[in-house]
């Protein structure tokens, strides 16, 4: 299974800039409609990270049955201490049961589980299944696909078709959605699918030209933009800046980007709407991955981590850090 996220392309998005009016920080009842959103809109918010295992090219199918146990546990247990959920990005039986086994003794809380292909009977049933397994040890959100409108990996139909199936196995408190690029969202199909929005705001791709902090702030305008528009939730789930592999990616600058990103809140929701929340809580992506560079031929692709594949940390992971030791003070105090 091939469940790569390629990028050879610049998102032709043009968008007016218009502020989230009346928003507020998220001083306000947790949304019940859903565990999920209830767990987002808590605080103090909780923070997730995008996760695919350091040592896993996911290119072969061999390779998920090579990876070790032990390296998933090592992945998770240098995520743990600044994150508390995890957002995957497909479903296989070799891999994916062993990630929430793992996830579940080291008492992370929430896992969004994710259909890579959503014409595979194997993987909609395998993710309904493990809502049922771990029921009672995660928060779930389930997302079917990831770009595949944008890449034509899938046609509108071939979610519908998942969804139906998806909806049909898992319990009805959790939540669906799907995952495309901003521009994506232009459509009404990709704005009205699910009960939540997922999208990946990449200004590195959409606004090549701005700065570490202007792009955080771009990012976090599109997201505020996109609820104001479909008046649903919105979970910005991929954005970020690379460390490395074009001028002007550096360490440094990929910590100013996070640093500036969750500086006005993990959560903003209108003040007159406060069911339509926007999520920022996310971070992308847990570990450098090389495979990604090979396959898309942009060699900043393989830089998107906030850590090596060794597991060592850029400065950027001390952003997080500092998110973790803040809301164990406040849990703390209370």
């Amino acid at each position: 299974m091939k469940w790569f996220v390629a990028r050879w392309y610049i998102v032709l998005f043009v968008a007016v800039l218009v502020p989230f009016p009346a928003t507020i920080q998220a001083e306000q009842a947790k949304d019940e409609r859903f565990p999920l959103f209830a767990y987002l809109t808590s605080q103090p918010a909780p923070t997730l990270m995008l996760y695919t295992p350091s040592q896993l090219d996911p290119r072969q199918e061999v390779n998920q049955r090579k990876l070790a146990t032990s390296s998933i546990r090592a992945d998770l247990e240098a995520l743990r201490p600044a994150f508390d959920g995890l957002i995957l990005y497909g479903y296989n039986e070799a891999c994916t049961p062993r990630i929430l086994a793992v996830a579940k003794d080291l008492k992370f809380h929430a896992i969004i589980l994710a259909v890579y292909d959503p014409k595979s009977a194997a993987e909609l049933d395998g993710v309904a299944e493990l809502t049922r397994l771990f029921k009672d040890d995660f928060i779930f959100g389930v997302l079917i696909g990831n770009e595949g409108l944008t890449f034509k990996r899938y046609e509108i139909d071939d979610l519908k078709i998942a969804a139906d199936r998806m909806e049909a196995k898992i319990a009805d408190t959790i939540p669906i959605g799907t995952s495309e690029p901003l521009g994506a969202y232009d459509a009404a199909f990709a704005r009205e699918f699910g009960q939540f929005l997922a999208p990946n705001i990449h200004p590195v791709f959409d606004r090549p030209q701005l700065g570490p902090a202007a792009a955080a702030a771009w990012a976090r305008e599109q997201a505020a933009r996109l609820a104001k528009q479909t008046k649903k939730p919105v979970l910005l789930k991929e954005t970020g800046y690379p460390h490395d592999g074009k001028a002007g990616f550096s360490p440094a600058a990929q910590k100013e980007f996070w640093a500036a990103y969750v500086k006005p809140g993990l959560l903003v929701r209108q003040a007159d709407a406060p069911k339509e929340w926007v999520f920022y809580g996310t971070a992308f992506e847990a570990f450098d991955l090389p495979w990604k560079a090979e396959e898309s031929k942009i060699p900043f692709e393989k830089s998107w981590g906030l850590m090596s594949p060794d597991r060592k940390a850029y400065p950027a992971l001390e952003v997080w850090r500092t998110l973790a030791d803040e809301k164990t003070r406040k849990q703390t105090d209370k």
